[in-house]
């Protein structure tokens, strides 16, 4: 990407962890670790028949502003939608692409 001009959808970074539920357990949560600036494209979609339903998988690619507390297994939460990092490319470069999968 050559330009950072292209980075137009604002997204909350979500990152997994345990929540203290009061009562001596935990809630698994997803918390906002950052809010920023990310460009989606999408790569591919598929559906299937899955078991008494429609399954669809809709593959995207994200591009940000390196950060260092990015990571695999993360998430990224627009106004909208949802997406689950599966791949970064680009490590160390100053623009990171990741590869997602739009959840449900």
């Amino acid at each position: 990407m050559s330009s950072l001009g292209k980075l137009n959808q604002r997204a909350e970074l979500l990152a997994h962890t345990l929540q203290s539920d009061g009562g001596g357990g935990y809630s698994d949560v997803w918390a906002v670790i950052a809010t920023v600036w990310i460009s989606i494209a999408p790569l591919a979609a598929a559906e299937r028949i899955g078991p008494g339903r429609l399954e669809s998988k809709a593959r995207h690619k994200i591009t940000l502003r390196a950060r260092s507390d990015l990571s695999v297994g993360q998430r990224l939460s627009t106004a909208s939608r949802i997406f689950q990092i599966h791949a970064m490319e680009d490590a160390g470069a100053p623009i990171i692409t990741l590869l997602c999968e739009e959840l449900p």
